[in-house]
């Protein structure tokens, strides 16, 4: 009867232990996620047509575009890539993740990418600051040219996404277009999954069995 206590005893720190190695290992694998897409298959869009983002001393005058789009999934933002044609200048934009102001046009700053050079072909931004998306709310993807001299473009998408978009022909005096319109400018988003309610308590019942054995093994020491 002894030995059996003993042994169970010993048998369920390893336990706990495995517990909470199963719950780190289950919020580890989980992967980034799409959760916006308007590319067409193997990244296609239309090579055709761009919006333009212009600075102040370009012909066209300042220009910036805003995308809006509805996450379906509710998880930190990873990272989003659009397609961009490098037309003069200095290229350089500035892209912003935002919240809609409640107007249809985008409002807070929720995440910030300054000075990036936009290259021709599928441009990818990695997020810092790694935002919380919520599905089904709506966010807006903005891009201003950096300075006067920039001069891109944002290739339209090829799947007949047509919403409609804002556009500014000053910084951040942002305009709606309610769709359907013109095609929209081609993009992707993709955010790392808010960990599940049982991942989680599974990962907290390790943590507590593990504080539980440490605490028995240095009050073993201590006797």
């Amino acid at each position: 009867m002894i030995a059996a206590k003993l042994i169970a005893k010993m048998l369920k720190p390893p336990i706990c232990l495995c517990g909470l190695a199963a719950a780190s290992l289950l919020v580890s694998a989980r992967a980034q996620v799409v959760a916006f897409n308007s590319f067409g298959a193997g990244n296609s869009y239309s090579h055709a047509t761009v919006w333009a983002v212009s600075g102040a001393s370009l012909a066209g005058g300042y220009r910036g575009q805003a995308e809006f789009f509805t996450p379906s999934v509710t998880g930190y933002l990873s990272s989003f890539e659009l397609a961009t044609y490098r037309v003069s200048g200095s290229a350089l934009s500035n892209f912003y993740i935002a919240q809609d102001n409640g107007s249809g046009v985008p409002g807070t700053n929720i995440e910030s990418f300054i000075n990036v050079a936009n290259i021709t072909g599928v441009l990818t931004i990695n997020s810092i600051v790694k935002p919380l998306l919520q599905a089904g709310t709506q966010y807006w993807l903005c891009d201003e040219p950096a300075t006067s001299t920039s001069y891109n473009g944002w290739y339209y998408n090829n799947q007949g996404y047509d919403y409609g978009f804002a556009f500014e022909r000053s910084e951040w005096s942002w305009a709606a277009i309610p769709g359907p319109t013109v095609s929209s400018g081609v993009f992707e988003v993709q955010v790392t999954p808010v960990p599940e309610a049982g991942v989680v308590s599974l990962s907290l019942l390790g943590s507590v069995c593990l504080w539980k054995f440490r605490g028995r093994s240095r009050n073993r020491r201590a006797g």
